[in-house]
């Protein structure tokens, strides 16, 4: 069966809890629906904004299985099952193998260094035996991030199918062209939120914690883009830039709690050890939400 491109939006879901850090499943359905109906292209299940390093792996499953239920087959669903060797991370994706999931992905080991060779090895073994296509998931916060070279190299494997890549360039896909990727059947999606000239440079998609809060502007911003609409991208892009101002108030995921907060989209997606920001920030973001606006500003 022939599975559907990575393109477009794909927010990277944050986690609802509990006081009691229970999972809120039934908010977290309600997410993933008001996303879909904004336009959203896909959804990435699990990944950093989820916190799945500090969720309890019983608690990650039934996430994965909501996301499931509420998506209904809509959009593309991409879980991650990052763990730290080989044989974990198939473990761990075994969890999940009876779940329809369309992708996989998998942040390269991140607790201590790698040879590049042995990184190959890691990735061609978890293409080679995973029940999915897999997600390269490549990051500047942990140990063994790919270079772009590697990255590349990488993309040669039939089984691997796209990356989610974390880096402040934004003109790595001139380096990589089209036609190219498309040979590999290979999708970059870019982990920024300059949605408009990483489209332009061409990008396959986004995956941004700043689409949760806000899909409506992300999805506008990246179809005016698409349609080298540059009045209209520009506009959006100053409002999407405007907004992710407020990530920068204190940590980042307690900012963009707040964001979802004033949103009404969950009341908490922080587990322990993390805080929420206190009450002054919190309406601090609400301020430059409700003076930037949430959704796309008209011409």
């Amino acid at each position: 069966m022939d599975l559907p491109r990575l393109h477009g939006i794909v927010p990277p879901l944050p986690t609802p809890l509990n006081h009691d850090e229970t999972i809120d499943i039934a908010t977290f359905k309600r997410l993933v629906d008001f996303q879909i109906k904004a336009g959203v292209h896909g959804l990435w299940v699990l990944g950093t904004t989820a916190r799945f390093d500090l969720i309890p792996d019983a608690r990650q499953r039934s996430i994965a299985q909501a996301a499931v239920e509420a998506a209904a087959g809509r959009v593309p669903l991409v879980l991650n099952v990052s763990d730290m060797g080989t044989e974990r991370t198939l473990a761990r994706a075994k969890m999940f193998d009876e779940l329809p999931y369309d992708y996989y992905a998998a942040l390269p080991p991140w607790y201590q260094p790698m040879t590049a060779a042995e990184v190959t090895d890691f990735f061609h073994a978890l293409a080679d035996r995973l029940a999915r296509p897999l997600v390269i998931y490549n990051a500047p916060w942990i140990c063994n991030q790919l270079s772009f070279d590697h990255l590349r190299r990488l993309a040669d494997h039939p089984r691997i199918v796209g990356c989610k890549d974390v880096c402040p360039s934004l003109s790595r896909t001139l380096d990589w062209p089209v036609a190219e990727r498309r040979r590999q059947g290979f999708s970059y999606l870019h982990g920024t939120d300059q949605i408009g000239l990483s489209t332009e440079l061409t990008s396959d998609g986004f995956v941004t914690s700043l689409a949760n809060p806000f899909p409506e502007l992300a999805v506008a911003l990246w179809d005016a883009a698409r349609a080298h609409d540059a009045a209209a991208a520009f506009r959006l892009q100053s409002q999407f830039s405007r907004l992710a101002r407020v990530t920068g108030f204190g940590p980042m995921l307690a900012c963009l709690e707040s964001a979802c907060r004033h949103r009404g989209l969950l009341e908490r997606m922080l587990p322990a050890p993390l805080r929420s920001l206190d009450d002054a920030t919190h309406r601090r973001v609400a301020a430059v939400i409700d003076e930037v606006g949430a959704v796309p500003s008209a011409g």
